[in-house]
């Protein structure tokens, strides 16, 4: 009987961890190539002036941290993961990615080919669907529902693409979310 007990201990002291709010979870830590990532915050992107709540969004980063430049400009990985509280077309999203770079980056054109192959992975989402970037030195990944698109490579695009929530973000009180702030 005890190693039973001691079995579900050790079990349960294994268990992951995880950060919740408003009844939407993210995993405490997370493995892009081989390195942990801790959860820096979680945000709300609300939208309209209704304030209609999109999605919950989630920062990992190598170290926690208030204060985007010092991450945003580092060959460390990152990822945001989107997770969608209500329904949204690729229309819309694909715009709202076009309009996110053209505020955040002053050589957004530069970007544009980039930024065309990336958007033809986006898809209609519905409530409870996730979209996880993934940011590193050598480009980007993205997954759409479970679904793994191929690595646009650049490590600019890459930073360029991570500046959409941090440089003049659509979204304040995202950003601030993100950021643990």
């Amino acid at each position: 009987m005890r190693k039973i007990i001691g079995l579900i201990l050790l079990a349960v002291s294994f268990n992951l961890t995880a950060a919740t709010l408003d009844s939407v979870t993210f995993a405490d830590k997370v493995n892009v190539e081989g390195k942990e990532l801790i959860l820096n915050g979680i945000g709300i992107r609300k939208a309209t002036i209704l304030k209609i709540k999109v999605y919950y969004g989630a920062l990992y980063l190598e170290q926690k941290t208030k204060d985007p430049a010092t991450f945003l400009t580092t060959t460390a990985p990152k990822q945001i993961v989107m997770h969608f509280v209500r329904d949204v077309d690729a229309k819309k999203l694909r715009d709202a990615f076009t309009e996110g770079m053209e505020a955040a980056n002053k050589n957004h054109a530069s970007f544009k080919a980039l930024l065309d192959k990336f958007n033809s992975n986006i898809v209609d989402v519905v409530k409870n669907d996730l979209i996880i970037i993934t940011f590193t030195n050598d480009g980007v990944s993205l997954n759409v529902k479970g679904k793994q698109a191929e690595k646009i490579a650049g490590a600019e695009f890459s930073r360029a693409l991570l500046n959409i929530w941090f440089t003049n973000p659509r979204d304040e009180n995202l950003r601030n979310g993100l950021l643990g702030l």
